[in-house]
């Protein structure tokens, strides 16, 4: 159990971010697809990368993986060791066997992959036979994951002929999309992207440097803070307008709730103002991280929301809309949700009842309702742990900027 608090209505610090978990992820592939001929420096301290680069960094891929509570690792792992000599069984949680995978495993199935499920058809655990795979023609769904896209596209260079990847859309997360094509281009490999079409050639990896810039999604919960305080001015080094990660629109995003980003010489500095909107829309398909932290801290401030393009959601560590709502209700307060979007109603008397908010093994989830402690006081979780996963200095950067933090 850990309890938050603010004690006071303004937040002030500097904040050093741990580097990208999205970025530092793909790098592992990519490095083991290169056979480690990429130097990598600034690898996120998150748990499911330490736990990704601790499978790969072996001599020798163990026949048995457990990814834990690990999606991205899952994923990207369910390709790469389709290519690799082997027989493996790759598996997780409980909440991961509940998880689909059913669009990625056809995908690979499809261009010469072996990979079988051992119990419920579609999902974890699996049993997969690593071999050559020729590669050729596929398609899949983008409204389920875009790291089953991701998973493809960074296996296509080493396939005997290479991919040509249709997406069927609506396509979710396309920015992370994106971002594992820029990484792989700077790596030297080529693709083409036209209409849905996605195609990238048998190729080589080059052999390069490369540090990990820091992390855009886990600043969302500090402006999420500034904008639930009445003064704020908060410094966050190693983020960049010109950045790899989508979630860099949390900048843009925020300005409606008056937070302003200055950007430095070697980061950002963000400040409270007194402008805010009053009603506001969004569809965040390419930003589904920033939905949490951004619907909380609009019923913070009493502004009527709607938010859309949520379907990837419900196929997280938690269902993270509904899970949201059920925590959230421990504050008087009511959100409707469906599968793919959710509304906050304006101006809701907000009274926490002291009841301890459950995390539901998803570190998102006391991450984004934090910052409500400035509205609220003491608000207490029941896992201090779970940040681990994408944030580990989650807590010990809330005290840097004035918050009290009781074990």
């Amino acid at each position: 159990m850990i309890e938050l608090n603010a004690l006071s209505n303004q937040v002030a610090g500097k904040v050093q971010l741990s580097s990208s978990k999205s970025i530092s992820n793909r790098l592992l592939i990519l490095s083991a697809m290169a056979k480690n001929n990429l130097k990598l420096y600034n690898l996120s301290d998150a748990d499911d990368t330490k736990l990704l680069d601790q499978i790969l960094s072996k001599p020798n891929l163990d026949s048995e993986i457990d990814c834990h509570h690990a999606g991205t690792t899952f994923r990207f792992l369910t390709a790469y060791l389709s290519t690799k000599e082997g027989l493996f069984k790759l598996y997780g949680s409980e909440r991961m066997h509940q998880r689909p995978i059913a669009p990625l495993v056809d995908a690979i199935n499809q261009i010469g992959g072996e990979i079988e499920y051992l119990e419920k058809k579609g999902f974890p655990p699996l049993l997969i036979r690593g071999k050559q795979i020729t590669g050729g023609e596929i398609s899949i769904t983008g409204d389920v994951s875009s790291q089953f896209i991701s998973a493809l596209l960074m296996i296509a260079p080493t396939l005997k002929k290479g991919l040509k990847l249709t997406i069927m859309p609506p396509i979710l997360s396309r920015p992370y999309i994106q971002m594992t094509l820029s990484l792989m281009k700077k790596v030297g490999i080529k693709h083409n992207w036209e209409n849905n079409t996605i195609i990238i050639a048998n190729q080589a990896y080059n052999e390069i440097d490369f540090t990990v810039e820091n992390d855009w999604s886990s600043s969302s919960f500090l402006y999420s803070l500034a904008s639930l305080s009445h003064k704020s001015t908060i410094e966050i080094p190693h983020l960049f307008k010109d950045s790899l990660q989508g979630d860099a629109f949390v900048s843009e995003l925020y300005k409606n709730l008056g937070v302003k980003t200055s950007y430095t010489y070697d980061g950002i500095s963000i400040q409270k103002t007194k402008f805010q909107e009053e009603k506001l829309a969004f569809n965040l398909a390419d930003y589904p991280d920033l939905a949490l932290p951004f619907a909380v801290s609009c019923l913070g401030l009493g502004i009527e929301t709607h938010l859309t393009g949520l379907e990837s959601l419900k196929l997280k560590e938690s269902d993270r809309l509904f899970t949201l709502q059920k925590e959230l209700s421990k504050f008087n307060v009511r959100c409707e949700v469906d599968n793919h979007s959710i509304f906050i109603p304006k101006r809701q008397n907000i009274n926490y009842n002291n009841e301890l908010i459950q995390t539901h093994h998803d570190h998102r989830i006391p991450m984004s309702i934090a910052p409500l402690c400035m509205k609220v006081g003491p608000i207490r979780f029941d896992d201090e742990h779970v940040v681990n996963k994408s944030y580990p200095s989650f807590w010990k950067d809330m005290e840097t900027l004035g918050l009290s933090v009781k074990r």
